[in-house]
């Protein structure tokens, strides 16, 4: 029996607030949870406001609310996510005034089979049981290159918030081989019944042969066979990745705002 569409936005947002908090501390403010990981200032998605509640006759003092515990920590930047909760159409000029950036996602939901299949050779590898960290880092960091914000020391930070949240038993890492080379990583976080799949990436040498919907797909096997009923991922409204996920059968569930100032 398929769920409502609020039911499943729900337990989304739920499963998506459990993955931030572990590893992690919640900050409640009057305007929303700030959640932020110390060790790890610069990962914008380890340090961010989640439960966002603004009024435009109280957005200096929200944001600023939110900025100080952040500031305490190191983090410099200020990234507010409204999952089913988007903001005013009269704060969006204001934010942008303010300094912040629109990105629009979408949570893309799997209700029935998998359209297409794997392509064989390729393997995933649970971390660290099966392949070593740093297996996962060198993937990580060869991605991360082709972001503007990419430093080495930042792309660390972004594995070490993850091993952090894995080892709390929050989530599992894996990277997948071909001729036993890495080829690419993605994570699974179980909450509750719901599966997320996130960090779906592929090296820039192996792209374009099927080995992004292989992790999807062996992604959602171990999902399903942990008991999940309902998976997910989040994808960028403006980016192609959505359209792989479309192919196999996910479709767009729900759309979000992320609004994110950058470091200053």
């Amino acid at each position: 029996m398929l769920l409502a569409a609020s039911s499943v936005a729900d337990r989304i947002s739920l499963a998506e607030d459990a993955l931030a908090e572990a590893g992690a501390e919640v900050v409640a403010t009057r305007y929303g949870r700030v959640i932020r990981q110390a060790a790890f200032p610069h990962v914008y998605d380890a340090n961010l406001v989640r439960r966002v509640r603004l009024r435009e006759e109280a957005l200096d003092d929200a944001l600023e609310e939110f900025a100080q515990p952040l500031r305490a920590v190191g983090a410099r930047h200020l990234q507010l996510t409204l999952d089913g909760a988007d903001v005013p159409d009269a704060l969006a000029p204001l934010l942008r005034r303010r300094g912040f950036i629109r990105d629009r996602l979408l949570a893309m939901t799997l209700d029935g089979p998998l359209l297409r299949g794997r392509v064989p050779g390729v393997t995933l590898k649970r971390v660290p049981e099966e392949a070593p960290w740093d297996s996962f880092a060198f993937a990580m960091d060869r991605m991360n290159r082709e972001e503007a914000w990419y430093a080495p020391s930042v792309s660390m930070e972004i594995v070490g918030s993850m091993r952090a949240k894995s080892e709390r038993g929050a989530l599992e890492v894996y990277v997948a081989e071909r001729d036993r080379r890495v080829v690419g990583t993605v994570g699974l976080a179980i909450h509750r019944g719901v599966a997320s799949i996130f960090s779906v990436g592929t090296l820039p040498e192996a792209r374009r042969r099927g080995v992004g919907r292989t992790l999807v797909i062996d992604s959602v096997a171990r999902a399903r066979a942990a008991g999940a009923d309902l998976v997910y991922l989040i994808a960028r409204s403006d980016d192609s990745p959505k359209d792989m996920y479309r192919k196999l059968g996910f479709h767009a569930e729900l759309g979000f705002d992320v609004w994110l100032r950058l470091p200053r």
